[in-house]
C-alpha cells in the first residue's frame, strides 16, 4: 500500500511539475535548432526533435525525485542531455553511417557533455550549425556541475556514454554495410553483458537510459560513488537490454516492411522472442532491487516496459509478448501501467494505428541495411512518440 501511494505520489508530481519544464526546454532547443545555418543539418537537427521528442520529456520522469531545489536543473540537463544523443544519433544514421571513424568522433559529444566545463570542447558539428551542438554539450556541462553529486557519478556516467557512442556508430555503420562483423565483435568485448546475446548487446549499447539515470543521480546529495558503481552495474546491461530490445519490438512489423535494421528479427522465433525479453526484465528487476531508492528505479523498470505494452497495436508481435513482459513486474506495476494506458489512448485518439501483423519467423531476419541505412529508432528510453 506504501509503494503503491508512494507511486501515484511520483506519478502526481511528474505530469504537474517535471511535463510542463520538460516541454518548454523542447520548444526552446527546437528553435535552436530551427536557427541552425546549414539547411542540412537544420532538417536533421529539428526531424529529431520533431520525432524524438517524446524521448527528452520521458527521461525527465528521472527528475521526478530530485530535491525539489535540484528539479529545474535536472530537468534541464536530461532533456539537453537526450536531445543531444538524439541529435548524435540522426547525424551517425544519415551522415557518418558510411565511416565508422567519423561516427566513432561525433559520438565523442556524448562523452563531453559529462566532462567539467573547463574541458575543451573539441568537437566536428559537420558543418555550420551555429554552434547547436557545442551549445547542447555547454549545456550539459554547466547543469551537471550545479548537481551536488557531480563528481561522484562523472566517472561512471562517462563510461556509459563513451558505450553508448560506440554502439551507435557501429550499429550504424552494420546497417549501412550490411555486415556484422565490427558490430558482433564490439557486444563480445563488453564482458560485463555475458548471458545476453549479441544482438541483446547490441542493443542495449545503443541505449542511453544508464547515462541518464546517473545524470539524475548527480542531483542526490547522499549520493557515493559506491552508489553510482552500482547503479550503472544495474542499469548496464539489464535496463539497457529490456528497453531497447523493448523498443525493436514495437517496430518490428515496420521495421519488416521498410528493411530497417531489427535487433528483434534476430531471435528465432516469437517464443524466443518473449523469453528474451521477459528474461531481461526479471533481471532489471532483481538488479534495481539492490539500490538506494530501489523503489524509484523499480518505477522506471515499470514505466518502459509499461509504455510498450500500452502501445502495442492489436494483432502484433508486441501484443503477443507484451503481456508477459507484464506479467513479470507484479502489482507494483499496476498504477503505472493504467496511467500509461490512459495517456496512450488520449495521444492516439485522432491518430491512425499502424498495424503489426507480420508473423516473427526464423526466415524473418531480413537485410542488415535498409533503403534508407538507418537504424530505427535505437535510443528510446521508455517513450517513442510513435502511438504503434
Amino acid at each position: 500500500m506504501i509503494a503503491t501511494l508512494k507511486t501515484f505520489a511520483t506519478l502526481s508530481l511528474y505530469g504537474v511539475s517535471v511535463v510542463p519544464r520538460a516541454r518548454r526546454e523542447i520548444r526552446r532547443w527546437a528553435a535552436a535548432a530551427a536557427a541552425i545555418p546549414d539547411p542540412t543539418l537544420r532538417s536533421h537537427a529539428t526531424h529529431a526533435i520533431l520525432v524524438d521528442s517524446r524521448n527528452a520529456e520521458a527521461v525527465a520522469a528521472l527528475a521526478a525525485t530530485a530535491p525539489r531545489r535540484q528539479r529545474r536543473t535536472t530537468v534541464e540537463l536530461l532533456v539537453a542531455y537526450q536531445l543531444l544523443v538524439d541529435y548524435v544519433d540522426t547525424l551517425g544514421e544519415r551522415v557518418c553511417a558510411d565511416e565508422l571513424r567519423r561516427g566513432l568522433s561525433l559520438g565523442m559529444a556524448l562523452v563531453s557533455a559529462i566532462r567539467p566545463p573547463s574541458s575543451p570542447v573539441d568537437l566536428d558539428p559537420l558543418g555550420d550549425d551555429g554552434g547547436y551542438l557545442v551549445a547542447l554539450v555547454t549545456t550539459c556541462r554547466g547543469r551537471l556541475r550545479h548537481l551536488p553529486a557531480a563528481e561522484v557519478v562523472a566517472r561512471e556516467a562517462e563510461a556509459a556514454a563513451l558505450r553508448c557512442a560506440q554502439a551507435l556508430a557501429y550499429t550504424h555503420t552494420a546497417t549501412r554495410n550490411g555486415t556484422l562483423g565490427e558490430l558482433r565483435s564490439w557486444t563480445a568485448a563488453e564482458e560485463e553483458a555475458a548471458g545476453y546475446s549479441w544482438w541483446e548487446v547490441a542493443a542495449g549499447g545503443n541505449s542511453s537510459i544508464a547515462i541518464l539515470a546517473l545524470l539524475a543521480a548527480a542531483a542526490d546529495p547522499l549520493m557515493t560513488r559506491r552508489d553510482a558503481a552500482a547503479l550503472a552495474s544495474a542499469y548496464w546491461p539489464h535496463l539497457c537490454v529490456m528497453s531497447t530490445m523493448l523498443d525493436s519490438l514495437a517496430d518490428y512489423e515496420r521495421d519488416q516492411v521498410s528493411g530497417e535494421f531489427s535487433f528483434v528479427s534476430h531471435y528465432s522465433d516469437a517464443r524466443a522472442a518473449r523469453d528474451g525479453l521477459t528474461r531481461a526484465t526479471q533481471r532489471s528487476l532483481a538488479a534495481v532491487e539492490l539500490l538506494r531508492r530501489s523503489h524509484t528505479h523499480t518505477m522506471i523498470v515499470c514505466g518502459v516496459a509499461g509504455y510498450y505494452a500500452a502501445s502495442a497495436a492489436p494483432g502484433s508481435l508486441a501484443a503477443e509478448v507484451a503481456p508477459s513482459v507484464v506479467a513479470q513486474l507484479g502489482r507494483a506495476a499496476t498504477p503505472i501501467v493504467v496511467a500509461l494506458r490512459v495517456r496512450h489512448h488520449r495521444s492516439c485518439r485522432s491518430r491512425p494505428v499502424r498495424s503489426r501483423t507480420t508473423p516473427l519467423s526464423s526466415g524473418s531476419r531480413g537485410s542488415v541495411r535498409g533503403p534508407g541505412g538507418s537504424v530505427s529508432s535505437t535510443t528510446n528510453c521508455g517513450g517513442t512518440g510513435d502511438c504503434g
